[in-house]
């Protein structure tokens, strides 16, 4: 098509193609559904405006209706998403200025939701009344979630070849396609998750038992039936084990991904570096960390500021 022509398009017809184009197959199929449902918006929101007409006031405007409906992150997402189409459109000489210059991201108040964790007499708890004395199950799953704060995908694709016992730490490099029916292994969520975790010696020497005469390869905790097909796995049973597990043993009720939350805040009380925390959940960077865990830093300071006047005390 001719630059006339494609200036003459609907713009939400061109973003269709363009998705098509560069981003299927080529990002992870939960972005794409992304991609597929800022397309949606767009049709819905700039319906009758081609290529050529997208100008700062219509993208601003845009902007600010579907920020009527999503919080800020949200509708920073969808800007970025719609702004890849249009710098792609810019270079290819369709457009002759960039209409995301300098756009105002709005959204509604972000609702604060802190995942539930166990304080540390609790998670002391939990871990010392596993039953560990079946072969792997879920229990084993929660006890390795405890000790490393490993993603659910994450630890369901672990298998024997990634505990390194000579270096004392478990390789994450891969996750488990759990929310599709026949499973799979997948790449991590980001490049940064992919990560060495360090393991004490006391559960290398619980696992290396259980795992030792497993296929090296394959999961440890996703099992295969008899006609060799992997077995559907759902993040809501290992909720409900360990929901009864908490019960059981009277404690908060928390889910797997409060586990994980449990794992960063007892080492952040413990002193552990927010940036060695961060590496080790695999996060992007380090201001996710700090934003996640901003509770637990907020009372670190306190003690922090107590410490501080006690010492300016004694010096005075």
């Amino acid at each position: 098509m001719s630059k006339s022509s494609i200036r003459k398009e609907y713009f939400w017809k061109y973003y269709l193609e363009w998705m098509k184009t560069y981003k299927d197959g080529a990002v992870a199929d939960c972005t794409y559904k992304k991609y597929v449902s800022t397309q949606g918006w767009i049709r819905k929101l700039l319906l009758n405006t081609t290529v050529g007409a997208l100008d700062r006031g219509k993208y601003q405007k845009m902007i600010n209706q579907y920020a009527k409906y999503h919080e800020k992150q949200t509708t920073t997402d969808f800007h970025h998403q719609v702004k890849a189409c249009v710098r792609d459109m810019l270079y290819e000489g369709y457009i002759d200025r960039d209409p995301t210059w300098n756009v105002v991201v709005k959204g509604k108040p972000h609702k604060k939701k802190h995942e539930k964790f166990l304080q540390v007499d609790e998670y002391k708890k939990l871990i010392q009344n596993l039953d560990l004395s079946h072969p792997i199950d879920w229990n084993w799953a929660i006890l390795l979630i405890a000790k490393t704060g490993l993603r659910f995908a994450e630890m369901l694709a672990i298998t024997p070849a990634d505990f390194d016992f000579k270096r004392r730490c478990l390789t994450v490099d891969k996750t488990w396609d759990y929310r599709s029916p026949i499973g799979g292994f997948k790449k991590t969520k980001t490049i940064t998750s992919n990560r060495a975790i360090s393991l004490d010696w006391q559960i290398l020497g619980m696992f290396k038992p259980q795992i030792e005469n497993l296929p090296k390869d394959e999961p440890i905790f996703v099992k295969k039936c008899e006609a060799g097909h992997y077995k559907r796995v759902f993040n809501a049973t290992l909720n409900q084990r360990l929901f009864t597990l908490c019960k059981q043993q009277g404690i908060s009720h928390i889910s797997i991904h409060g586990l994980r939350h449990t794992h960063a805040s007892v080492l952040l009380a413990n002193g552990v570096s927010i940036n060695a925390i961060s590496e080790r959940l695999g996060h992007a960077n380090v201001s996710i960390t700090q934003e996640v865990y901003a509770h637990v830093l907020d009372e670190l300071r306190v003690k922090d500021d107590q410490k501080i006047m006690a010492v300016m005390m004694e010096v005075s």
